[in-house]
């Protein structure tokens, strides 16, 4: 978003997109193929937010206040007007105001850059290096592959992990929040250290199951 200030459409939904990382949507209602059909015409992009109140389907939902910002990189249209949808999280904006809801929401945002902050280095390898621990107990099939698809630099590693541990939307959503990256980070720790010793406490390695974007299923 080049203007601190601009107007998104907003899709309100149980989840909670990261800037950096993708976000798969099938687009079915009629409200939405509308704003997803202007969003490709006009070659723009959306706001994500997870709903605080109302209903992802069929219904009225009021947003939190913090979201990201929604590319579309790739659609596939179905002879019904159904879409599937490829997208990927850009940056993370606030709500002003919502300034249109019929059809969809559209919303006066403003954007939230990155804080001009220096992370320790060690703070982020720390987290880093105990989230490869968490995750080859809980897969030990993963192999070395891993490393490989952390990032390195702290802001986008801390999104990565809020979007793969297992925590609830609320959760994830007072992540995205956080203008500290370092907070972010330590409470990512946090999260990571209840996690590995919930798995060490039952004595086995969860069942084989899909963890955030690093599955690879």
């Amino acid at each position: 978003m080049a203007d601190p200030e601009r107007t998104v459409p907003l899709f309100p939904l149980n989840t909670v997109l990261f800037p950096g990382l993708p976000l798969p949507l099938h687009i079915f209602e009629e409200r939405y193929k509308l704003m997803i059909a202007t969003c490709l015409v006009a070659d723009s992009e959306f706001g994500v937010a997870l709903i605080q109140s109302g209903v992802e389907v069929g219904g009225p939902a009021d947003p939190h206040a913090v979201g990201t910002i929604a590319r579309i990189l790739d659609v596939e249209r179905m002879p019904d007007g159904r879409m599937n949808l490829v997208t990927v999280g850009t940056e993370r904006f606030r709500l002003l105001e919502v300034v249109e809801r019929d059809p969809y929401l559209v919303g006066r945002v403003t954007r939230l850059p990155a804080p001009p902050e220096s992370v320790d280095p060690e703070l982020a390898a720390d987290v880093r290096g105990r989230f490869l621990a968490y995750l080859r107990a809980l897969r030990p099939d993963l192999g070395e592959e891993m490393p490989s698809k952390l990032a390195e630099e702290p802001e986008a590693l801390s999104y990565q992990l809020a979007a793969a541990l297992p925590i609830v939307p609320d959760r994830r959503q007072a992540l995205l929040a956080m203008d500290s990256t370092a907070e972010r980070l330590r409470a990512l720790r946090r999260v990571v250290e209840r996690e590995h010793q919930t798995l060490r406490l039952a004595g086995r390695a969860a069942p084989t199951k899909t963890i955030g974007p690093f599955s690879v299923n």
